[in-house]
């Protein structure tokens, strides 16, 4: 069976509502990260007009190379979840260029734009992914609260600056193995109990009218999620992602299956007064994170 997306199943509602406070704190449960394996890994079949952009803007700042190497990829079709470890239970490809998930056309830019050579872009994605640990289904960041974004915060590839835009409110919440199992869309990840991440989670959220206010003001290239408010049985709030960009106006970059179902630009005043309108699980605001430049860069050097 493949992975179900997270981004899918906080869009299928339907739980059977089972309270973290029925159940005991568990120990937060992560997976060691070893350190990055040497030597440069095989170059992808990058397309030319994405290698261009990467070369081009190789010399410029951070948010200039996210900006323009996401541009290529405007117009690209949406596929719910397109990648993968190649075997199973997940036998999507580890990369491609076709096609993208909201998830994955993050994941894909940031590789590309951190990286020194484009040779090495795969590297990148697996530490954004894995965390470098062991590439399998078991050890990928399925889960943004509880994984991803915790991960590449303390591995270094993202900070927090939700704050930095007005007064956000603290969305709090314990994951327990009790909860996994009340939740109904446990049945689509192909995971054991104890592969599961637990433990208690916390995210700073900018309400949607302070997020709008500060439209203009989010740093070029920041990440900015979609955050639901919590529910006692859901181990899981945010449902999208995308880049913002300081262009003729605040724009929001991202691949969307609301309708367009495509990688497109929207005005992110738009966006962020459409999200008032989520009524059946209202969005409690958004979070804002920063990408890290790397110093140095990854590259083929010695």
């Amino acid at each position: 069976m493949r992975r179900f997306p997270w981004w899918l199943a906080v869009g299928l509602l339907g739980f059977s509502g089972v309270s973290p406070a029925e159940t005991p704190a568990e120990p937060v449960r992560v997976h060691p990260i070893p350190p990055l394996p040497p030597g440069p890994p095989p170059v992808g079949a990058i397309p030319s007009d994405i290698l261009t952009a990467v070369e081009q803007t190789a010399h410029l700042p951070l948010s200039e190379r996210l900006q323009a190497i996401s541009k290529p990829m405007l117009g690209k079709p949406y596929a719910l979840d397109p990648l993968g470890e190649g075997v199973e239970p997940d036998t999507d490809p580890k990369a491609r260029y076709d096609a993208y998930d909201c998830l994955t056309f993050v994941e894909e830019v940031l590789s590309l734009a951190f990286t020194g050579d484009p040779a090495h872009a795969s590297v990148v994605r697996d530490r954004l992914r894995y965390g470098g640990g062991p590439i399998d289904y078991a050890h990928r960041r399925h889960f943004m609260e509880l994984q991803w974004i915790p991960g590449n915060v303390a591995d270094g590839w993202l900070t927090d600056t939700t704050s930095q835009y007005g007064k956000p409110i603290v969305q709090e919440h314990t994951i327990t193995t009790a909860m996994w199992k009340g939740w109904r869309k446990r049945r689509l990840f192909s995971l054991r109990d104890e592969e599961l991440p637990v433990g208690k989670i916390r995210l700073e959220v900018l309400p949607l009218d302070q997020a709008i206010a500060a439209a203009g003001k989010i740093s070029d290239g920041s990440i900015l999620l979609t955050v639901r408010e919590v529910r006692d049985y859901s181990p899981i709030w945010t449902t999208h992602l995308g880049f913002v960009f300081q262009e003729e106006v605040p724009t929001f970059r991202n691949a969307s299956r609301r309708s367009a179902m495509r990688v497109l630009d929207e005005r992110l005043p738009w966006y962020l007064e459409h999200l008032k309108s989520y009524g059946k699980w209202p969005v409690a605001g958004v979070s804002v994170f920063e990408p890290i430049e790397q110093i140095p860069r990854r590259s083929t050097s010695p």
